[in-house]
């Protein structure tokens, strides 16, 4: 699946991430609908 990345201050990009996988019997994978980032998460 495809992933956005943050790499650091100026450095993201999408890239192919592995797909989730349940490892535990207490995992649970989540869809997330929307997400944000903070002006202060950039710099």
């Amino acid at each position: 699946m495809k992933g956005y990345v943050f790499h650091g201050p100026g450095r993201s990009a999408w890239e192919d991430t592995p797909d989730p996988e349940l490892k535990e019997p207490t995992d649970a994978i989540v869809r997330v609908d929307a997400v944000t980032i903070c002006g202060t998460d950039l710099h």
